[in-house]
Formats: structure tokens, C-alpha cells, sequence
């Protein structure tokens, strides 16, 4: 039978299509917390989260509050590679804590090696 007529109207200087029968469809480019849940392969649970940590963020839209699909992916890209970063920082200072380790175990073998040779009771 074809689509139902439509009304127009304007929201947030975006036209914004109304079915005359009363329900609001989906704005093009948001989507629920479980849509996006499936595109980033996480939880729903998870999403919630990283919504109250502040990673994603909800916008209003005429069907509610949704995520924009393209500014959620690019912000939990973002925060994985912080999260990747703070890794290898962690990594980094782990290697020169080890290396510290060493080169103290390195002095101290020396030191006692000098105090022997000098005749001197370890």
C-alpha cells in the first residue's frame, strides 16, 4: 500500500519527518545503546559505562536520546588508544625499573668485588 503521508517540520534546523500516524522514526546517523552496542562488539552493559565515565555521549534527538553513530566510534577509538598508550607507558617504566634493578645489582656485585680485592671483610 506505500508509505503513510508525511508532515514536515523543522527541529533543531534539521527537517524532521512525522508519519501522520503519530510515531517519531529514527533520525538518520543515531542509534539506541544496543545498536551500538553491536557495531562496537561490547555490552550493552558496557556502553552504559563508558557513558557514565564520559567516553560516549548521548544527544537528543526526535525519537529520544540516542548516540551518534559516527562521533561514539571515533570516541571509543580514542579511548582505546589511550588506554593502549597508558599500556605501553606502563610497559616502558617497568622495562627502566628492571633496568635500574640490574644496574643496582651491577654496582652493589662490583662494590663488593672492590672491597675484597682490597682486602677488606665482606
Amino acid at each position: 500500500m506505500g508509505r503513510p503521508p508525511v508532515l514536515c517540520c523543522y527541529f533543531s534546523e534539521r527537517a524532521i519527518k512525522l508519519p501522520r500516524n503519530g510515531t517519531i522514526e529514527e533520525t538518520p546517523g543515531y542509534c539506541k545503546a544496543e545498536d551500538l552496542a553491536r557495531l562496537l562488539t561490547l555490552s550493552a552493559q558496557s556502553i552504559s559505562q563508558l557513558t557514565r565515565d564520559g567516553v560516549l555521549k548521548k544527544r537528543d534527538t526526535p525519537a529520544g536520546k540516542r548516540y551518534n553513530v559516527v562521533e561514539s566510534t571515533q570516541a571509543y577509538i580514542q579511548y582505546l588508544r589511550d588506554k593502549a598508550a597508558g599500556r605501553k607507558d606502563a610497559l616502558e617504566r617497568e622495562a627502566l625499573e628492571a633496568e635500574v634493578r640490574i644496574k643496582k645489582a651491577k654496582a652493589d656485585i662490583a662494590e663488593q668485588e672492590a672491597k675484597e680485592f682490597k682486602g677488606w671483610p665482606v
